[in-house]
């Protein structure tokens, strides 16, 4: 980022899915108006956070009514829509199609005057800046694109704390090759850190946060619905997120994914909020995911003893038996193939366990829950 430049982060509140055109274009409006993003005959990709097949009432995933309005100004500026994503699991044009549907997306995609991607060919990609990782698979829709928009959701998670723009990228990244980045990078800061450089690579021209309905809890498919009535939008995809995060009750050291943006210059602290004080924009009281809390933050303890440590405190996921429908999803996604079937039912080896969660955030039915250790939960109630 160049000295002295503040990023803008257009910020407006937006109650309904119903209004949410006129709300989408005033964010891009602030930043410059569409024309400033897209010119005619761009390839445009709009990525949306489409991580499995869920109803858009769940809020789990960007609205098919903010990626219907993103489409339609991209249309307006004489560029070619193509909505892209790779869910989590496998990524073939079946799955492309159920989650596409479930989503919502094929409205979106017709209503708004766009196509949806089912090439599903990708390339080992020299990530040439990185810090933590100097190639990624990325799906050729991606690599193919004059104008990347990242359309985000804005959401708690149980990894990485919250998700928004950078987050959204991992989305270019194919089917099990996610699976393959979170067992090789199985602590958190590594895998922040590779976020940001597979964000550095894309480099997306334009970033929007659908937040009129988001996730509070245990995000990012697991929690609760929460109104926040808010669009948000930034030529900066990292002061989005240090925006959104804070609007949501986070500080910036909370957010791996923020402070480590802070801490390589890629954005600034306080940057330029664009339709009001963001005081005005803040959700009171959002739940944060109950692997959120972190002793060794307040307890440092020497290196030598923070594996031990961080393993008995750790919150971890555990199958809810009474919900389970026994579908096997927990299993096939499990990176470190700590999840085996057991009597139809799945048994998670808490020894191969690397905690990404993402039995958690996959599981169809909400069956997989994030418990705290007895150790933890004591602790907690110590410490407030």
């Amino acid at each position: 980022m160049e000295d002295n430049v503040k990023p803008a982060v257009a910020v407006v509140k937006c109650e309904r899915y119903s209004d949410c055109f006129d709300y989408v274009k005033k964010t891009v409006d602030m930043l410059g108006g569409i024309g400033k993003f897209v010119r005619a005959g761009d390839r445009v990709v709009i990525k949306p956070n489409l991580v499995s097949r869920k109803n858009p009432d769940e809020a789990a995933t960007t609205h098919p009514a903010v990626v219907k309005a993103v489409c339609e100004l991209v249309k307006a500026a004489g560029g070619e829509a193509v909505i892209a994503e790779s869910p989590g699991g496998a990524y073939n044009a079946a799955v492309l199609r159920s989650v596409y549907s479930g989503c919502g997306m094929d409205k979106a995609a017709e209503e708004g005057g766009a196509k949806l991607n089912y090439d599903t060919s990708f390339s080992e990609t020299p990530i040439p800046d990185g810090k933590t990782v100097k190639s990624l698979a990325v799906i050729e829709p991606i690599l193919k694109a004059d104008v990347v928009i990242s359309v985000a959701k804005l959401k708690t998670h149980a990894m990485t704390s919250y998700t928004g723009a950078v987050k959204n990228l991992f989305g270019a990244v194919p089917g099990t090759h996610k699976a393959e980045l979170h067992f090789r990078l199985n602590e958190r800061e590594a895998f922040c850190s590779m976020l940001l450089d597979l964000c550095g690579f894309i480099k997306p021209s334009l970033s929007i946060i659908d937040g009129v309905w988001g996730m509070e809890g245990n995000g990012p498919t697991a929690g609760k619905n929460r109104h926040m009535g808010l669009i948000m939008a930034s030529e900066n995809p990292y002061a989005l997120d240090l925006t959104a995060s804070r609007v949501i009750g986070y500080t910036p050291e909370e957010v791996p994914t923020v402070r480590q943006s802070l801490e390589r210059g890629l954005t600034v602290r306080v940057p330029e909020i664009l339709g009001g004080s963001i005081d005005s924009f803040i959700v009171p009281d959002v739940e944060k995911p109950e692997s959120h809390f972190n002793l060794l933050k307040i307890l440092p303890l020497p290196s030598a003893l923070n594996a031990a440590v961080t393993n008995m405190f750790s919150a971890r996921p555990e199958i809810d038996k009474s919900v389970c429908v026994g579908c096997g999803e927990c299993m096939r996604c499990c990176p470190p193939r700590a999840i085996k079937m057991k009597n139809k039912r799945p048994e998670i080896d808490k020894g191969r366990c690397i905690k990404c969660f993402c039995c958690q955030e996959l599981c169809p039915k909400r069956a997989v829950k994030i418990k705290r250790p007895l150790a933890n939960r004591l602790m907690l109630k110590i410490l407030k």
